[in-house]
């Protein structure tokens, strides 16, 4: 049996890395081929904010991402020591990175354990200094995961890269039933998710939206802002914003749409989720991820990336064609099979197996 250690900044926040992570544990975990831990180096205390199996082993490192910058170095060795550490006591076999820092970190980790970096942005997300940096550390590191085929060009400098999608962290057994007057869009309310763009994109369109709803679910250092745009574009009757839920299922099983607005991404699990509930989704086709698992004019529509007014009529065109919104969502449902979690776990065991 393998002993596995997965290492992210909090697993005490839901966002999608978090998922991500926590569906990928209970995946390795559940198989009983795995021990697994996992290493959260901002948090203090706490259990993960996503079910995870009663096996998985939980640390907190309780760092700080503030301070100035040799307070930072200071405890990053602390941290590089902390995870030695960790790595010592439970014979960990392999660790897996979940973002380009600690990625990087994982150079100095590499005798202690099988290092992956795994990416869950896309390349160009990282600001330049880390994008040299990869170069420097990363051929060092075992196997780079990237989320998508489009992502995987940008490491040409290492010579094993391999592509393994997340996993769903649900398989919904009811459908969505797409006559609700429900459009729903998911995640952090920050620069990154676009909410802006999207909140422009209805006030093109608010005339015609006759009862039609849009949900958006999050929370985040935009939250404020947001709410202001929808005040000001007079859209508060349209509009709402509500906080996280352990329940998404259920909303997406209520909604009609869904639409995700980001201005950049990796693989969303927003939409993979969709899917699984029989979604039509409008998505800007952003890099890298969204047009991987939509299919346009297919499963939904693709728009070109940060065109609002594109945005918006494709919203519209779902809106009023119920048709088309049941033709799109019955081949949804079936292109998420490939996201399946005993589909993603053949793809890492076979990984871990050539290690």
């Amino acid at each position: 049996m393998k002993n596995i250690a997965i290492v992210l900044f909090d697993i005490t926040k839901r966002t999608g890395t978090e998922r991500a992570v926590c569906n990928l544990a209970n995946l390795l975990a559940k198989s009983q081929k795995y021990t697994v831990s996992i290493i959260s180096i901002y948090s203090s205390y706490g259990g993960a904010a996503y079910d995870i199996n009663k096996d998985i082993s939980l640390y907190h490192c309780r760092l700080t991402p503030f301070g100035n910058r040799i307070t930072r170095l200071w405890m990053y060795r602390l941290l590089i020591k902390n995870i030695k550490q960790i790595c010592k006591k439970n014979n960990i076999d392999i660790i897996l990175g979940t973002t380009h820092g600690i990625n990087i970190m994982l150079f100095f980790i590499r005798k202690k354990a099988t290092t992956i970096a795994c990416e869950h942005l896309n390349y160009m997300a990282a600001p330049k200094s880390a994008r040299i940096l990869r170069r420097v550390t990363y051929p060092f590191l075992k196997v780079i995961v990237t989320l998508t085929l489009s992502d995987v060009r940008h490491y040409s400098f290492h010579k094993n890269v391999k592509v393994i999608p997340n996993s769903l962290s649900f398989v919904s057994n009811k459908q969505a039933e797409l006559i609700n007057k429900e459009i729903l869009a998911v995640g952090r309310l920050t620069n990154q998710k676009g909410f802006d763009l999207l909140i422009n994109a209805i006030s093109l369109i608010k005339d015609d939206f006759n009862g039609w709803k849009v949900n958006i679910i999050g929370s985040g250092e935009d939250e404020d802002k947001l709410k202001k745009q929808i005040e000001k574009l007079n859209l508060q009757n349209i509009i709402r914003i509500y906080p996280p839920t352990k329940n998404i299922e259920l909303e997406y099983q209520k909604a009609s749409i869904y639409v995700m607005s980001s201005r950049y991404e990796g693989l969303p699990m927003v939409l993979i989720e969709a899917q699984t509930c029989g979604l039509p989704i409008v998505s800007f086709d952003c890099p890298e991820g969204p047009s991987e698992v939509i299919h346009n004019n297919d499963d939904g529509f693709l728009v070109e990336n940060g065109n609002i007014e594109n945005l918006s009529k494709a919203i519209l065109e779902l809106m009023c064609n119920q048709e088309k919104r049941i033709q799109f969502g019955k081949k949804a449902l079936e292109n998420s099979n490939k996201y399946k979690p005993e589909s993603i776990f053949t793809l890492w065991d076979n990984l871990f197996n050539t290690l």
